[in-house]
């Protein structure tokens, strides 16, 4: 496991401190999302099991493209730091879409527009991670990236089923649009920036 020693300092570099913070927050709407998903859909979009795996692969396939063609482009044309928060911002626009979604079609829509964004900020992120963290550390950063996301994943379903049975799907989607904009505010006004690529300092 993860030695606290090694954890607390690899906290104490702010890129990697401000980065993990940010995956914390998205990493906590986006798994409130997915752990209500699968209650609502059938119960409150009226989904078979045929449309829930046409949505899960439609979403995976974005993710391929996603990675494949889009984050390359994209750091290309714009920084890392305006690629996370542009990512942040189209999500508390499409969380805030799911708050009033009906139908099966409403979903497609809104699945297609946020997975480009989700796969990209994940994707982005890491690299930063990395290239923003001394290699003596690396590994230590990887392992709490790891576990910033399986802590979200623990605590997620708790507050989500909280969330569903109390104020339904708008109540699940206002409050992680509401997260999506601590995030993106977040990464303007913390330290996020890493050396450019053709820096040989980190």
């Amino acid at each position: 496991g993860l030695q606290v020693a090694e954890c607390l300092k690899v906290l104490k570099i702010p890129t990697c401190r401000n980065l993990t913070v940010f995956m914390l927050m998205t990493g906590l709407a986006g798994q409130i999302y997915h752990s209500t998903f699968s209650m609502a859909g059938p119960s409150f979009f009226k989904l078979t099991a045929k449309d829930l795996g046409m949505f899960q692969t439609m979403s995976g396939v974005i993710g391929l493209i996603s990675n494949t063609f889009v984050v390359g482009a994209l750091e290309k044309a714009l920084s890392q730091r305006s690629i996370i928060t542009l990512g942040a911002s189209i999500l508390v626009c499409t969380f805030t879409a799911y708050s009033f979604a009906t139908s099966f079609e409403h979903l497609l829509v809104i699945g297609f527009v946020s997975a480009f964004p989700s796969m990209a900020m994940y994707t982005t992120v890491t690299s930063m991670v990395t290239r923003g963290t001394p290699r003596e550390v690396s590994a230590t950063v990887i392992g709490l990236g790891h576990a910033a996301r399986s802590l979200c994943g623990i605590v997620a379903p708790t507050i989500g089923g909280y969330l569903y049975k109390d104020q339904g799907v708008p109540g699940v989607g206002f409050t992680c649009a509401a997260i999506m904009v601590a995030a993106a505010v977040w990464s303007q006004v913390s330290q996020v920036t890493v050396p450019s690529a053709k820096s040989k300092e980190l």
